[in-house]
């Protein structure tokens, strides 16, 4: 039975020490999928907040739906990078393994956010403006406003994302502060991103879509914390499995 237990934990470590490993390569997987994918190939030419000009550059676009859908393969691959550093969290007990816990289920939330955010903005508003540009006159008036709204709906995902992804990020780090298996120094990272993701959410239904100074500084943060928190996450695996080999009986 002793034996048992100990392949049982053998094979759980491992499992873990795999888990962690994919988290690992997923967060700077998915910050590289998302800046390329965004900076080169999104159509940023107008003003976002000048409808008539960005509906029809959206309407132009070949790429659009294609290049929402690797955003939202990129986003997935962070949440899931994410989810993997619960599981390296919670390997050593104590508080920041049960913070850690509030953490995964607001990383969660995330993705179903980004999820509906990605299919307003990539699928139903592409069809909204390409409908509009091919309207009758008749009927722009009310293609126009169909468009619209759905573009107000994207205001809101996008607020409630970004809120959703600054708690994330500030949970992490209060499960890092209170924590051992990672740096302390590291959470401020996680925090300061946390912090700008919100307040930007929050600003958007005020103001909607722009590149705020608080958006460009939680992106800058959560690009330096994600890149060392990978490289650390892969370390953590190799050292904790090899430490519980070295430790279990033969």
């Amino acid at each position: 039975m002793a034996r048992f237990d100990e392949l049982v934990m053998d094979a759980r470590m491992g499992t873990e020490a795999i888990t962690t490993r994919i988290g690992a390569v997923a967060l700077p997987l998915g910050i590289i999928l998302f800046v390329v994918a965004t900076a080169i190939f999104h159509p940023r030419r107008e003003d976002p907040m000048d409808n008539p000009a960005v509906f029809m550059e959206y309407a132009q676009s070949d790429s659009w739906v294609v290049v929402h859908f690797v955003q939202w393969v990129a986003a997935l691959l962070l949440i899931g990078g994410l989810v993997s550093l619960y599981y390296s969290i919670t390997t050593k007990p104590g508080a920041g393994a049960g913070v850690a816990r509030f953490g995964l289920a607001a990383a969660v939330l995330t993705a179903g956010a980004f999820t509906m955010l990605q299919a307003v903005d990539g699928v139903a508003l592409k069809w909204a403006v390409d409908a509009w540009a091919g309207a009758p006159a008749s009927q722009e008036v009310a293609a126009f406003a169909a468009a619209k709204a759905l573009r107000w709906t994207e205001y809101a995902l996008q607020s409630y994302s970004n809120i959703l992804l600054g708690l994330t990020l500030m949970l992490y780090a209060l499960a890092m502060a209170l924590g051992a298996s990672y740096p302390r120094w590291l959470g401020w990272f996680a925090a300061g991103s946390g912090v700008a993701w919100i307040v930007h959410g929050v600003m958007v239904p005020y103001v909607g879509l722009f590149d705020s100074i608080p958006r460009l500084v939680a992106i800058g943060l959560f690009a330096v914390w994600a890149f060392i928190i990978a490289v650390l996450m892969w370390r953590n695996s190799s050292r904790g499995y090899t430490a519980h080999l070295e430790v279990a009986p033969q």
